[in-house]
């Protein structure tokens, strides 16, 4: 029954990131080039941000950091064990139809951000779930996705602890205990100094994290493109067979390749779930259009990254060892087997930035749910049982995580997900592509044009 559950959620989320693409006339793939326009802009031009604002690609990056998290280089693996090697297909249609949903729900989120008495901006799926939709789901779906994120971020501590406490590391090993500890300090430290703090980090560590992974990732795959041929088939044929249920039909199989595929591919991607419009809400920008399209890349990278990360799976095979617990050992093997111990450590120190990025992103974003539910009061209680959650997730059985963790997300992705279909329609003019500026405009005249076309609308 929870099997079924959650194949529906799968089609659900797949039908609306089908529908958003249309909608939005595959605005992923036409607006690739301007995409990266923005981000090369934002990333060179001069000047002060706005009172509790960052720049789009500073916003964009901390975003990227619970994206591109431990689970991008884990939940394939874990996906192609549990659903096969067709579940890859799931990974690629969630992520890269996902980036029309991404593009969608950051736009709006844009729009509809609220500046609090104090001078600082307020957003999320929270605003416009309470302005457009039901004041009463908004506060449903900020539970829920405050729950998420502790839930998330305590499976990303549960790797990163087992990791380090492996026998791979030999007498290096670290006990599940300090390490619990040090994350959770280390996470109060961080999120205590608010979005400047946690973006300030999140642009140090992202271009780290990402290439120190591909570099590592890539030379894996080209020592093995003789295999490349036969591993496509087999991710084709995995799908459509019963093999990949373990019995039944080729139906069956496709229904495991999608279920473990889409929804650890929004896992990875977190497009419909909300999660990347609270950091993007914190962008110095005139444009929300212009952060949608930026925002595309976080899914993108994540998409390319697990991509890579189920093909190194595929080609060095660790998933057919039945010797290896589920999760971040079997993808250690993969690259201890081409680097030796320098494998091993190009794994921890991936792993340590993705893990510490993430949970302190997803701190910010369930910070953020709960500053909307306690209206801003208590928020260092929050900081304080986030560390709790992740000390316990250190110590946890990390099968009880992981399952937890989809469990959790599905009315989440629901809530969001139909809103924004249905804000789609209700809205649509909001996410045209007329409203975008040119990157290389200043704030003020983009100020001025925005406000041209608004008056339009």
């Amino acid at each position: 029954m929870l099997r079924l559950l959650l194949f529906a959620g799968s089609l659900i989320i797949l039908g609306a990131s089908v529908l958003l693409s249309f909608k939005t006339r595959f605005i992923q793939i036409r607006m690739l080039p301007q995409m990266f326009k923005m981000l090369i802009f934002s990333i060179f031009k001069k000047g002060k941000e706005g009172k509790g604002l960052v720049r789009p690609h500073k916003a964009l990056f901390t975003a990227m950091s619970t994206t591109i998290g431990i689970s991008t280089i884990v939940a394939p693996i874990i996906a192609i064990q549990l659903g096969g090697p067709g579940a890859m297909l799931g990974f690629i249609l969630a992520t890269m139809l996902g980036a029309a949903v991404n593009f969608t729900e950051v736009t709006f989120a844009l729009r509809y951000r609220k500046k609090e008495k104090n001078g600082m901006f307020s957003g999320g799926p929270m605003q416009y779930l309470h302005d457009e939709i039901a004041p009463f789901l908004a506060k449903i779906y900020a539970c829920c996705l405050f729950v998420l994120m502790m839930v998330w971020s305590a499976a990303q501590a549960n790797q990163l602890a087992e990791l380090l406490n492996s026998p791979m590391l030999g007498s290096f090993r670290i006990p599940n205990m300090f390490t619990g500890l040090a994350i959770a300090f280390l996470a109060i430290a961080v999120l205590m100094g608010g979005i400047k703090r946690v973006a300030s980090l999140s642009t140090k560590l992202v271009p780290v994290m990402f290439c120190l992974f591909v570099s590592a990732s890539l030379y894996i795959v080209c020592c093995n493109l003789e295999k490349l041929p036969a591993i496509f088939q087999l991710i084709w044929s995995s799908a459509f067979t019963p093999k990949a249920m373990g019995g039944g039909t080729a139906v069956g199989g496709l229904m495991m390749a999608l279920r473990w595929g889409i929804f650890k591919g929004i896992h990875s991607s977190e497009a419909g779930v909300g999660t990347q419009t609270i950091p993007h809400s914190m962008a110095d920008t005139q444009s929300s259009v212009n952060q949608g399209i930026l925002g595309m890349l976080a899914t993108f990278s994540a998409c390319f990254l697990c991509v890579l990360s189920g093909l190194v799976a595929l080609v060095t095979e660790p998933w057919l060892d039945q010797s290896l617990s589920l999760g971040i050992n079997m993808v250690t093997r993969s690259y201890q087997l081409y680097f030796s111990y320098i494998g091993v450590i190009v794994i921890v120190v991936s792993a340590i930035l993705f893990a510490f990025g993430t949970i302190v992103g997803n701190g910010f974003n369930g910070s953020q749910c709960f500053t909307y539910l306690s209206k801003g009061k208590f928020i260092k209680s929050y900081y304080f049982a986030t560390a709790g959650i992740i000390f316990l997730g250190t110590i946890a059985d990390v099968a009880f995580v992981w399952s937890n963790v989809d469990l959790v997300l599905v009315p989440a992705v629901l809530i969001n997900t139909l809103a924004i279909v249905y804000l789609s329609y209700k809205r649509g003019d909001f996410l045209s592509t007329e409203l975008a500026l040119p990157s290389s405009e200043s704030s003020k005249e983009s100020l001025l044009k925005t406000q041209v076309l608004n008056n339009k609308v």
